[in-house]
C-alpha cells in the first residue's frame, strides 16, 4: 500500500488529508490520475501546479511523472501557489 499526505489545494480537491492506494509500486503520474478519479474537484488537480515529494525530495530532480513510488516511500502532494 501507498499513503499520500494531501496538503492545501490538493486536501480541498480530493475532500482528505490522506489517501492510502493499494499497489505496491506506481509512478507519480499514475498516482495523480487515480487522485483524479477520486476527487470532488478534479479540476484542481492539473499536474503543472502540483509538487510531488517522495520522501522529501521534489519527485521533479528524481524522474518527474515516471518517479517510481513504492511501499514505504512518504509521499505529500500540494498545489503549488503562483502570483506576481
Amino acid at each position: 500500500m501507498i499513503t499520500l499526505k494531501l496538503l492545501g489545494g490538493v486536501k480541498f480537491a480530493v475532500g482528505k488529508s490522506s489517501v492510502v492506494i493499494d499497489k505496491s509500486q506506481s509512478t507519480v503520474k499514475e498516482i495523480i490520475e487515480e487522485l483524479k478519479n477520486e476527487a470532488i474537484e478534479p479540476k484542481i488537480l492539473n499536474e503543472k501546479n502540483l509538487m510531488v515529494s517522495v520522501n522529501g525530495i521534489d519527485s521533479s530532480v528524481t524522474g518527474g511523472k515516471e518517479t517510481v513510488i513504492k511501499t514505504g516511500d512518504v509521499i505529500t502532494i500540494v498545489t503549488i501557489i503562483h502570483g506576481g
